[in-house]
C-alpha cells in the first residue's frame, strides 16, 4: 500500500471535497481518499499498482486542476 497527497487548485467547499473523495474511492486500487479544503489536497491510500497519472486523471475528470501528486511523508507515513 502507498499513501499519496494530490495537491489540487481551489478546493472550494466541503461538498466538492466529499464529491472528489467519493469519486476517487470508487476507482480500482484506491482504498481511502480524504480531501482537505484548507490544505487544497487529497490524501489517498492506494495499492502500489496505482500510478500517479491514474490519480491525476481521476481528479481532473471531476473538474479539478491537479498541481502535483506526491508520496506522503512524515510521522503518519
Amino acid at each position: 500500500k502507498m499513501k499519496k497527497v494530490i495537491r489540487v487548485k481551489d478546493l472550494c467547499c466541503e461538498l466538492c471535497c466529499e464529491r472528489l473523495s467519493e469519486a476517487l474511492e470508487l476507482k480500482d486500487g484506491v482504498l481511502k481518499a480524504n480531501a482537505d479544503k484548507k490544505k487544497n489536497a487529497v490524501f489517498v491510500e492506494t495499492f502500489s499498482s496505482v500510478s500517479d497519472e491514474f490519480l491525476r486523471a481521476a481528479v481532473e475528470k471531476e473538474g479539478f486542476e491537479v498541481l502535483s501528486v506526491e508520496r506522503r511523508r512524515g510521522i503518519f507515513g
